[in-house]
């Protein structure tokens, strides 16, 4: 059977094969169709591309067009004399003061006389480097003086003696702790620990009342002349004795709270 030719001289299967045979020219024809549909495919992966890039070009001009004109910004830093008031010297206030501490420190301060004042600001020459000039230290001193918030305790008109009554004591009492209060809690603290919001800072720092084992005459010289190598001022320029026995006083309740 498959030997077998027909009246075409051919048989069967050579007939099947060579209709399944492709001539040279049908291959390039199909191998050029190929080509130009791979061609097609990629214009339109390449046309896909351009139009995507094309539109994400527009909308960046679109947000970069509906951005403000770039406009110069204003930055207020905080000045150097912020918290000083006016007044003559304030500049030399804000000049050298400010290389340690703000304006907040001056205006803690208690009302101090002008050779408080003088010696304090000598102190800071001296003790931490301060580099103000000698003549400008009474204009800062004036200045100083007058930026004093905190107004002075009239002095009382009691005598020296000890109360002789209850009711002395407690008036005694009373006015001691405004005392305290006005001139010396900043630096003790509210309940005389040392803690107060300038004596935290202070090297040494400012003592514990609340733990003193001085007695009443050597506490009052303290507080009459103050306590030096220690930021403890000398109030007997500013307080009367009537004034310091009351504080005392105040400050002895201290220890027993």
């Amino acid at each position: 059977m498959l030997g077998h030719q027909s009246h075409w001289g051919k048989s069967t299967l050579q007939r099947s094969l060579e209709s399944r045979r492709v001539s040279p020219s049908c291959r390039r024809n199909r191998s050029s169709r190929g080509d130009v549909t791979m061609l097609h495919a990629t214009n339109h992966r390449i046309g896909r591309f351009v139009l995507w890039a094309t539109l994400s070009v527009s909308s960046f001009a679109h947000v970069a067009m509906a951005e403000p004109p770039n406009t110069p910004v204003s930055i207020v830093l905080p000045s150097d004399r912020m918290g000083f008031q006016p007044g003559p010297g304030r500049e030399v206030a804000a000049g050298f003061c400010t290389i340690c501490h703000s304006a907040d420190y001056i205006y803690m301060q208690p009302p101090h006389a002008p050779e408080t004042w003088e010696e304090i600001v000598r102190k800071m020459q001296r003790a931490f480097g301060c580099p103000i000039p000698d003549d400008r230290i009474s204009t800062l001193v004036a200045y100083l003086v007058s930026q004093n918030t905190v107004q002075p305790i009239p002095a009382l008109t009691h005598t020296d003696s000890p109360p002789s009554s209850r009711h002395s004591g407690n008036m005694n009492m009373a006015q001691g702790k405004v005392i305290y209060e006005t001139y010396c809690r900043n630096c003790h603290g509210s309940t005389g620990k040392g803690d107060g919001p300038i004596g935290r800072a202070l090297v040494p720092r400012a003592a514990d009342l609340t733990a003193t084992v001085k007695s009443d005459a050597e506490l009052l010289h303290i507080i009459q002349g103050g306590k030096p190598g220690t930021a403890m001022p000398a109030w007997k320029g500013e307080l009367s004795s009537d004034d310091m026995r009351a504080v005392l006083t105040y400050i002895r309740s201290l220890a027993r709270k």
